[in-house]
């Protein structure tokens, strides 16, 4: 009986892990969308194949990819306009298609137009997505009729077919399986919870069981780096969807700061649990007890998907008192240590139960709904840039990748002359530096690879059994494009393995030497593309986290600005959760852009690059800890406004001055806080007023920004100095 418990309570876990991996089950659905819309489009056209009496297999194979390319190619920013691409895909692919079929009878024309597409995809891109789309349908177009030999006479029933694809993308993407902003923040929510739930039951089992060993810790880590990841993805998705059309009554500030106030906790949870573990804390029976019924109640608390959650939130303030009474009647001298981590927990705990009984208490309240003040559109306010835009420097960089491409295919597999080019080609999409290019080739060769060596086997197995092969294909498709966001080298894999049974069913059988020669011409095309973009009006890494790390500073001095002048009692109309969330978000890019020089082996730069990461995840660990600490404001006198006058003034040169830095090399001044930490430690010594305690308590936040502002600017070689009193 207790097995069976076991393995049920086992599967539940894994279950929710699934679940919660995919918030939103975007890419469950996405993926699904693509399935579906390949696998209607073969079908539905080899059965008017098979009415019509027509005999060719590559017109099922082209409207499949239609269909597939309807769903995934489409990169417009709103649904209508993605309506429109999506249709205009069709007239994109069958004027290209005919382009490809009449120039193949042309020595090197049909070179030429292929080259036309790569260029004008990046060139035109900066008019907006709808034309890289068009244009990326047009190379695959060309690029299929070349390599299979699509005669004049054949174009109808291709365009037949084209018809098809665009028809099921259309009407899986947009109708039967249409991505709903507010379904979309519903599951996302559900992912959050799940997410957390898991960890706060990762978090019971420490407690209980403290002298295991560290893997529970680390375990710990890496679900909080995952929570984190669905806090920036629910802020992101508030900007399209109003949360009072999910669950009535929620703004989206008020959703917003629950969601930041779970994370905080959760990231609050881990070093604290730890640091109590290693100070025995936990072997405590009182301590240990309040800690499980404080993070039991916090987790059965089902604040956005329960009617009726009142007992659950006054269970949890219980829970938080009971902590908070365990604390005041332990020895303090004996363990102060550990009872400020305890403090620390009560503090977090109080602020997610508050902001809870908030939402609970304003979904309940039949109120009418204001006018919405709409935020003017933001126009395009694009800053001058000198020299070329980075959209023509990208289409110069294609255009030359192209040519080496076609020239090196002609050299080396004259009969799959655009091998090399579509590697290439890929490789340009969807990366605007040269460590990310460099990235993306080693992916895509990683992945082919292996994906090669796999796809090889299992084609040999499966050869003759066509059935099997395509339903393999099928498989192969939805695994691709559910692992795309996930891993690129996993989706190179699956995809890899599509092109090889591909291969098999077009082309009679596949061979050693053509998979040889499949995986030659990636790794040549993939590495091609990476020296163009070296080379050739390159945009560095190096310039683009720069530009990451001021957004971020922009961003921090914003915040602090803010946070300061509420702190004064001034009104702002700022709002300090959403930059917090801006602040996540300048740091994840930071981390996406960086991470070329940060896998360089045995070089400087990493190391350097490693050390600003440091700086800035710290900086921002101790901005959220500010709002964190938000309201019990005491009243201050004169004298401490005008300290806090004197830090907001200084932090804000510091900010400026790293920023200015950042821009033209030449140092600037760094002024540390030191003497006003000590003038504001001294301030609760007045009194035994609490307020001025956590007064203190926020205060020493805004030191630690400065100091690691203060570091960040000593490795850029900037000199520090005392402010003038």
């Amino acid at each position: 009986m207790k097995m069976k418990q076991t393995i049920y309570q086992t599967l539940l876990h894994w279950l929710a892990r699934i679940t919660a991996a995919d918030p939103g089950l975007t890419r469950l659905l996405n993926a699904t969308k693509a399935t579906l819309s390949v696998i209607s489009s073969v079908l539905t056209t080899n059965l008017l194949l098979d009415w019509l009496d027509y005999s060719l297999i590559t017109v099922p194979i082209f409207s499949g990819i239609v269909g597939l390319l309807g769903v995934f190619a489409v990169f417009d920013d709103t649904s209508q306009k993605q309506k429109v691409t999506t249709l205009l895909l069709a007239l994109s692919s069958g004027i290209t298609l005919t382009i490809g079929a009449w120039t193949s009878s042309y020595f090197h024309l049909s070179d030429v137009a292929i080259l036309s597409v790569v260029f004008l995809a990046f060139y035109l891109s900066r008019y907006g997505s709808r034309y890289f789309s068009l244009n990326m349908i047009g190379f695959i177009s060309i690029y299929f009729s070349t390599i299979l030999g699509v005669q004049f006479n054949d174009l109808p029933i291709y365009f037949i077919g084209i018809a098809i694809g665009v028809f099921y993308a259309y009407f899986y993407k947009f109708v039967l399986l249409q991505n709903k902003p507010e379904n979309v923040l519903k599951r996302s929510m559900t992912s959050f919870h799940i997410q957390t739930n898991l960890i706060l039951s990762r978090v019971i089992h420490i407690i209980q069981h403290p002298y295991e060993d560290e893997s529970q810790l680390r375990y710990l880590n890496r679900n909080v780096l995952k929570l984190n990841e669905y806090a920036r993805n629910i802020a992101a998705q508030l900007g399209d969807v109003d949360p009072y059309d999910v669950w009535e009554g929620i703004t989206a500030n008020q959703l917003r700061l629950y969601v930041f106030d779970v994370q905080m906790l959760m990231e609050t949870l881990t070093p604290t649990i730890k640091k109590l573990k290693e100070q025995e804390a936990l072997s405590h029976n009182e301590v240990q007890k309040a800690l499980v019924q404080l993070i039991q109640s916090t987790r059965d608390v089902k604040v956005l998907r329960h009617h009726n959650v009142l007992d659950q939130l006054l269970e949890a303030e219980k829970s938080v008192q009971q902590l908070r009474t365990v604390a005041q009647e332990i020895n303090q001298q004996e363990y102060d240590e550990w009872l400020f981590l305890l403090r620390r927990l009560n503090t977090m705990a109080n602020h997610v139960i508050e902001g809870a009984f908030e939402l609970h208490e304003v979904r309940h309240k039949n109120i009418e709904r204001t006018n919405k003040e709409e935020a003017p559109d933001d126009p395009s306010q694009d800053e001058e840039q000198e020299g070329l835009e980075p959209t023509t420097k990208k289409a110069l960089q294609a255009l030359l990748a192209g040519a080496l491409s076609i020239a090196l295919g002609y050299l080396l597999t004259p009969t799959h002359q655009y091998w090399i080019l579509l590697s290439a080609f890929i490789v340009f999409m969807g990366t605007d530096t040269v460590g990310r290019t460099f990235i993306k080739a080693n992916e895509r060769t990683i992945g082919t690879i292996a994906g090669a060596i796999v796809g090889f086997g299992v084609s040999l197995v499966l050869t003759g059994q066509s059935t099997w092969q395509v339903a393999f294909i099928f498989l192969c498709i939805f695994m691709a494009f559910y692992l795309f966001n996930v891993s690129y080298s996993l989706a190179m894999f699956w995809i890899t393995m599509i092109i090889a049974m591909l291969y098999d069913l077009l082309l009679g059988g596949i061979t050693y030497h053509l998979l040889l020669a499949r995986v030659l011409d990636t790794f040549l095309g993939a590495y091609i593309g990476f020296f163009s973009a070296a080379l050739v009006l390159p945009n560095k890494t190096r310039e683009k986290v720069t530009d990451t790390t001021l957004s971020f500073l922009d961003s921090l001095s914003k915040y602090i600005e803010t946070y300061l002048m509420g702190l004064k009692g001034k009104n702002t109309t700022e709002n300090l959760t959403e930059i917090a969330f801006d602040l996540d978000q300048s740091l994840h890019q930071f981390k996406i852009d960086s991470e070329s020089i940060r896998k360089r082996p045995a070089r400087f730069s990493r190391s350097d690059i490693e050390r600003w990461l440091t700086i800035l995840v710290a900086t921002n660990y101790y901005a959220k800890h500010l709002n964190a600490t938000r309201g019990h404001e005491p009243n201050i006198d004169s004298d401490l406004k005008e300290t806090i006058d004197h830090i907001q003034a200084h932090v804000n040169h510091n900010i400026a001055a790293i920023s200015e830095m950042l821009r033209t090399k030449r140092h600037q001044t760094i002024y540390d806080l030191e003497h006003d930490r000590e003038r504001i430690e001294r301030y609760p010594d007045q009194d035994n007023d609490l307020s001025k305690r956590i007064f203190v308590y926020k205060l020493y936040y805004i030191w630690r920004i400065n100091q690691s502002l203060v570091l960040l600017a000593q490795d850029m070689g900037a000199p520090i100095s005392r402010p003038p009193e």
